[in-house]
């Protein structure tokens, strides 16, 4: 019994931290809208930029504690059941993202035409574009990280993380998935190496430390926040440590909260609909006779549009899970066909079914 209940509870604070991620990453991107749409809420920029420093880190450190199976698997085992899987859903989304995004920006009075929105889905698998890069660079960290599963982990983990230090200290690529993947890498190794470390942070239960963990956090995001550190080289990097420490803690604080959870064992569905939903909703609110009531309350909507976005977006999946629409979330069988002439049969893991 002593022996299980530890494993029980590290899954547990495991999937409230994957469930705090996509609510801020959720709020992000609904703050952002919001503002396209015209409301008057600069702030939450502030805000969601000091939140920056636990969002993504601790996104890409949790996806990474899984990983470590699939670096020791047969390549056929990876591709069927990870990189595929996020390559159809990346793809499939490009389109939906492409007809949605011309709506929002209509509402932002931007010029978007649909020959530039044809060409940029022609180039998205190089160039990934929306909240789609995370699902993107998630497919290209599993081949890079087979791939050199031999080298030494210490020197993967140095070298990633010099790259981190200077993609987090101020570098801009060309496109949003290319920073993000320089930024974050680190993190999903971190995810994989220093399993062991993490999980054994994650099974403190000691109130001080946890408090202490998620204050610290706190402190260093106002210092570099208000001190205007966060371009200074290798302040953002150490803020953004902090900031999975703090995640972890948090995560320990809230695992009780079931809600949570279960949102944590479903961030594919989520991550995939939720800029959609938000986008559409905004839309919505940005016409006339909806916009002067609703600026009332414009200072929290980034958290309340965040929460509708995640709440639809579970409720759509389990709708597309009863009928065709199944295949927004799972590769159809023209692209599985193949599977049924190999000796050993394995299931493609759907969404819900284990941690992205």
């Amino acid at each position: 019994m002593s022996a299980t209940r530890p494993a029980i509870e590290r899954i547990g604070w495991v999937d409230t931290g994957r469930g705090i991620a996509i609510l801020l990453v959720a709020m992000f991107h609904s703050a952002n809208w919001l503002l396209g749409a015209g409301f008057d809420i600069p702030y939450w920029r502030e805000i969601n930029d000091a939140l920056s420093s636990m969002r993504m880190p601790l996104f890409f450190v949790l996806s990474g504690l899984f990983a470590p199976k699939w670096l020791l698997k047969p390549w056929r085992d990876l591709w069927t059941v990870k990189v595929r899987l996020y390559l159809w859903v990346f793809l499939l989304w490009e389109v939906i993202g492409s007809v949605v995004f011309l709506l929002g920006q209509t509402m932002k009075g931007e010029g978007f035409g649909l020959r530039q929105a044809i060409l940029g889905l022609v180039v998205s698998p190089i160039l990934p574009r929306f909240e789609l890069w995370f699902i993107w660079a998630l497919s290209i960290f599993f081949v890079v990280a087979k791939l050199s599963r031999r080298l030494n982990p210490g020197l993967q983990l140095v070298m990633s993380g010099a790259v981190s230090i200077v993609a987090l200290s101020g570098l801009e690529t060309a496109n949003v998935g290319w920073s993000g993947s320089l930024k974050y890498y680190f993190f999903f190794l971190a995810g994989i190496y220093l399993r062991t470390w993490i999980i054994r942070i994650g099974a403190v239960d000691n109130r001080l430390l946890i408090g202490t963990a998620m204050l610290m956090w706190m402190a260093v995001t106002a210092a570099v926040t208000l001190l205007g550190l966060r371009d200074v080289f290798g302040v953002y990097f150490l803020n953004c440590l902090v900031g999975v420490v703090g995640g972890i803690a948090f995560s320990r604080t809230l695992r009780g909260a079931h809600w949570f959870g279960a949102v944590g064992r479903n961030t594919l569905p989520i991550y995939l609909a939720h800029t959609p939903i938000v986008i559409l909703i905004s839309f919505a609110l940005s016409l006339p006779i909806l916009f002067a009531p609703v600026a009332v309350i414009a200072p929290v909507l980034p958290p309340l549009l965040a929460l509708t976005a995640v709440l639809l977006a579970l409720a759509l999946h389990r709708f597309a899970s009863r009928s065709v629409l199944r295949y927004a979330y799972e590769p159809p069988p023209f692209v599985t066909a193949f599977d049924h002439r190999r000796k050993r049969s394995i299931r493609p893991v759907r969404p819900g079914e284990e941690p992205t």
